[in-house]
C-alpha cells in the first residue's frame, strides 16, 4: 500500500495534468471493510483472479449548440396491464415486501418511470448452486445503465458486513464503468428462506456506448462474481460464478433530453478565486438528472451531500430532487464535476424551468498560489499573508525529515485551519525516485502520533496553537508553498434554469 505523502503527491500531479487522461472517475469507498478497496469495474472485460481495469473516457457533448435535445425520442404510454402492473410489485425468485419495494423505487426514481408507463427491462433470475440472483428494475439511458440485483446465498452472510466474501454483479458486453450506489438488507415475507441482499448500480457509459451496443446486440450479459477478500494482504480475488443473459428491445427505450445551456452562474459572496460557476450541461433521463459545472479558472469543485450544504433541483411545483453522489462521482477534463440528482422531471411534460441550488463548494487549485519563506534564524511569531487572510507562526521545530510548526488558533476551540495546504513542491520530486523518504515518514507519523502533513489541525481544543507537520530535507532555510485544498465557500443561492 502506498503511503499518504506518495498517495498525495501522485493526486496532486494528476489534478495538474489535465491532459492525460481525458476523463477521470472517482469512486466513493463503501463504509464496511469489505469495501476497503476501491469498487472499480471495468464492463468491457472480466479478468479473474486479479484487479479490473477501469475505461476512462470522456462524455462531455462536442456541440457547442446553446440548447440541443437529442432527436428520435420514443413515445411511451401511461397506462399498464392489470397484470403487468401486478408483475412490477414483485421480484422475481423472491418474497419481497410491496411496501418496502416501492419506497426503495420512489427514492431512486423507479416509481415514478413505472407510474408513467415506463416499465424497467425485465428482471432475470438464476440459480447458481446454493445461490440465487434476481437483476431487476433495469433502465438503459444514453448515458447510464442502472439496475439493482437481489442475492440469497449460503456461501456467506450478506448481513455481515465484514465478511471475507462477497458477491456482485457486472455488465460485461457495454462499454462504461460504474459501482454500487447503496446496499441494504430486503424486507422479506419468507424470512425463513434466508436474508435476501439488494445491492443497486449505477454504470456511466461514454458517449456513443448505448447506441453502439443496441446496434450490434440484442441482450445485455451479466457476470456474476464471488470475491474473495485477503486482508493481510489487501486483495480480492474474483471467481465467475455464471452468467444471466437479459434481453433487450431498443424500441422500448427512452432517450434523454439533454440543454446545454452554458449558463453563468455568479456568486454574490466574495471569494478571492471562484467568481462564478458555469452550467454547461443538464442531462435529464427517465429517472435520474445529470448536471455538468466548472469554473473557467481551472479550479476543481467538490460538492457536499449533507443536508442543508448539498445542491439540490427543484420544479415549479416545488419538488426537489435531491443531489445524489453515491456510486461514480464524474470528475470530467478540465475540472468540470458532473452533478447526478435523484428522480427526475423527465415526464413533466409542461416545465418550463428548474432552480438550482448551490448551498456549499469546496474548491480545490491546480497549483500553489503563494509562497513564504522560512528559516532556522526566524523570530516568531511571524505572520504570513494567504488569499487575505493572516497566518500566524508560533513557533517552529526544524527535524531531521520534517518541519514542525505552531500555527495560531483563529478561534479558541479551532481543529483545523480549513482549506490551506503547506508544502515544498521540490521535496516530492525526491520521495518519487527514493520511497525510504515515504516510508521513514509513514514510521515518524506513528512515532511521534502525527494525524496529518501539510494542515495544521489538532485535536487537542486546550492548546492555543494547531500543529503543522511539513516533510522537509534538513536545511538553513526552506520556501514554502500555500495552496487551496478543499476550501469552503458558502455560497447559498437559487439559479434558474430555462428549458422552454
Amino acid at each position: 500500500m502506498k503511503n499518504e505523502l506518495q498517495f498525495k503527491s501522485e493526486l496532486q500531479q494528476s489534478l495538474s495534468k489535465v491532459a492525460v487522461p481525458n476523463s477521470l472517475y472517482r469512486f466513493a469507498k463503501e463504509v464496511s471493510d469489505i469495501y476497503e478497496r476501491e469498487r472499480e469495474t471495468s464492463v468491457i472485460k472480466s479478468r479473474p483472479n486479479g484487479r479490473h481495469k477501469l475505461n476512462l473516457f470522456s462524455i462531455l457533448s462536442k456541440s457547442a449548440a446553446a440548447i440541443a435535445i437529442l432527436t428520435g425520442t420514443f413515445s411511451v404510454g401511461v397506462s399498464m396491464s392489470p397484470a403487468f402492473a401486478a408483475y412490477m410489485k414483485e421480484v422475481p425468485g423472491f418474497d419481497i415486501a410491496v411496501d418496502w419495494l416501492n419506497h426503495l423505487r420512489g427514492q431512486d426514481g423507479v416509481q415514478v418511470a413505472i407510474e408513467n408507463g415506463y416499465t424497467p427491462i425485465e428482471a432475470k433470475t438464476a440459480q447458481f448452486g446454493g445461490t440465487t440472483v434476481t437483476i431487476s428494475d433495469i433502465y438503459l439511458t444514453d448515458e447510464e445503465l442502472l439496475f439493482k440485483a437481489f442475492i440469497r446465498t449460503n456461501e456467506y452472510d450478506v448481513r455481515d458486513g465484514r465478511s471475507n466474501v462477497h458477491i456482485e454483479v457486472a455488465p460485461i458486453n457495454l462499454r462504461g464503468g460504474g459501482s454500487t450506489t447503496g446496499t441494504t438488507i430486503a424486507e422479506t415475507t419468507d424470512e425463513s428462506k434466508g436474508p435476501v441482499l439488494q445491492v443497486s448500480y449505477k454504470f456511466q457509459l461514454p458517449e456513443n456506448a448505448a447506441r453502439e451496443f443496441l446496434a450490434k446486440e440484442k441482450e445485455l450479459q451479466f457476470e456474476v462474481r464471488k470475491l474473495i477478500l485477503n486482508r493481510e494482504i489487501k486483495r480480492a480475488d474474483i471467481e465467475q460464478m455464471g452468467m444471466i443473459a437479459v434481453p433487450v428491445d431498443q424500441n422500448k427505450l427512452l432517450h434523454n433530453k439533454v440543454y446545454e445551456p452554458n449558463q453563468s452562474l455568479p456568486i454574490a459572496v466574495f471569494d478571492p478565486d471562484l467568481k462564478e460557476f458555469i452550467l454547461e450541461k443538464l442531462t435529464i433521463q427517465p429517472t435520474t438528472m445529470n448536471a455538468i459545472l466548472y469554473d473557467k479558472n481551472g479550479l476543481t469543485l467538490d460538492f457536499p451531500r449533507e443536508e442543508g450544504m448539498a445542491p439540490y433541483l427543484k420544479d415549479e411545483k416545488g419538488n426537489v430532487y435531491k443531489y445524489d453522489p453515491s456510486g461514480p462521482a464524474l470528475m470530467l477534463e478540465d475540472g468540470k464535476q458532473q452533478l447526478p440528482f435523484s428522480s427526475s422531471i423527465f415526464f413533466e411534460k409542461d416545465t418550463a424551468a428548474l432552480q438550482l441550488h448551490i448551498g456549499t463548494v469546496s474548491v480545490t487549485e491546480k497549483d500553489p498560489s503563494g509562497t513564504f519563506e522560512l528559516s532556522k534564524n526566524d523570530t516568531f511569531p511571524k505572520t504570513v499573508q494567504f488569499k487575505k487572510r493572516l497566518i500566524v507562526i508560533e513557533g517552529a521545530e526544524f527535524k531531521n525529515g520534517y518541519i514542525h510548526l505552531k500555527i495560531k488558533k483563529e478561534y479558541p476551540d479551532q481543529k483545523i485551519l480549513d482549506g490551506v495546504r503547506f508544502y515544498i513542491p521540490d521535496y516530492y520530486a525526491k520521495m518519487e525516485k527514493n520511497k525510504e523518504i515515504g516510508i521513514n515518514l509513514d514510521a515518524l507519523s506513528e512515532e511521534f502520533k502525527i494525524e496529518g502533513w501539510e494542515r495544521a489541525e489538532s485535536s487537542d481544543i486546550g492548546l492555543p496553537y494547531l500543529d503543522l507537520y511539513i516533510p522537509a530535507p534538513m536545511l538553513d532555510s526552506y520556501t514554502i508553498s500555500l495552496q487551496r485544498v478543499n476550501a469552503k465557500v458558502a455560497v447559498n443561492q437559487d439559479y434558474l434554469i430555462k428549458l422552454k
